[in-house]
């Protein structure tokens, strides 16, 4: 990797580090630089990405902490390449333990500005490590990161693990960390349904777009039924502000097993659209959903992408 690349990704990897922290942080070289090979992996590397916090030899509470950082594959088109995000003690293949599944596709704007690519933005990743999970004394997560063609590809941290540190985390352990910005937290904007490059055939009548939005920060009594979301509207193949199509609003208030998992506030937090496939062009389609929050009034974005098959 180039000097000036290496300098933006690190300089990236801090930039997170102090919007997560109340304080000052003391940042260490990754002990493993790069993107290596775990299981299932084929091809060549082609990833890049950052875990933000903890710090590299960071002392963590052996009560909950929080993961968090951002990943792209470079080769992804239309989204940052993941579709599964997991922390592990140790190695997957190596008697490792998972500690944790990330929240993946969480908003990284700063990431898309600095690599020239608006998809990254998306590619923000977090995950609890619940109370008990370590035990105290030297440990090695690894942040594993997986893509449809490519497999299992993790980075990992060397933390020292403590009873006397202060927990960090106050979400739930399927919840990450959402990113802040001027006025709130951006909404998280999940797409359940499609899964990234499904194919839906012309042949069904209708296909159900599904998934949840909420904001953290939402108050029991706040619309609809506790999410904070107010209005989920769904474009294809661009974004809405750059010549996207409009498909629909999403209609609100669904239970969502999923959504749930993140307080029992948000197990309304659903949303489904239905779309015809037949008014689709055949081949592959980008998908942007947006999410309006009535706490902050801001959007958050989720992405996906799929692929329409004639039926023959």
């Amino acid at each position: 990797m180039q000097p000036l690349r290496r300098a933006l990704f690190a300089w990236l990897g801090l930039a997170g580090l102090l919007g997560a922290l109340l304080g000052p942080a003391v940042v260490a070289a990754d002990p493993l630089t790069a993107w290596t090979a775990g299981p299932g992996a084929i091809l060549d590397p082609t990833y890049t990405g950052f875990i933000d916090v903890p710090a590299a030899n960071a002392t963590v509470p052996t009560g909950s902490f929080t993961v968090a950082g951002w990943f792209v594959d470079q080769t992804a088109q239309g989204w940052a390449g993941a579709d599964d995000v997991q922390v592990w003690q140790g190695t997957m293949d190596g008697g490792g333990k998972l500690l944790a599944k990330a929240v993946f596709a969480q908003s990284r704007p700063d990431v898309a500005s600095a690599i020239g690519n608006p998809y990254y933005a998306a590619s923000g990743f977090g995950a609890v490590i619940p109370a008990g999970a370590l035990s105290a004394g030297a440990q090695t997560l690894s942040v594993y990161a997986h893509t449809p063609g490519k497999g299992w590809w993790f980075k990992q941290r060397a933390v020292t693990a403590s009873a006397s540190a202060p927990a960090t985390a106050s979400a739930p352990t399927t919840s990450a960390p959402a990113p802040t910005v001027s006025g709130g937290a951006l909404p998280t904007v999940v797409i359940e349904q499609p899964t990234v490059g499904e194919n839906i055939n012309t042949a069904n009548s209708v296909f159900t777009i599904i998934g949840y939005a909420l904001d953290p920060a939402a108050l029991p009594t706040q619309p609809t039924q506790g999410s904070g979301i107010d209005h989920v509207s769904v474009y294809v193949d661009q974004e809405k502000d750059n010549g996207g199509t409009f498909v629909g609003d999403a209609d609100l208030a669904f239970a969502d097993s999923l959504a749930a998992a993140n307080g029992a506030q948000f197990g309304a937090a659903g949303w489904r659209l239905d779309i015809k496939p037949t008014k689709f062009h055949s081949g592959n389609h980008n998908l942007f959903i947006y999410a309006h929050s009535v706490v902050t009034g801001k959007e958050g974005l989720g992405q996906s992408n799929f692929n329409i098959v004639e039926h023959s």
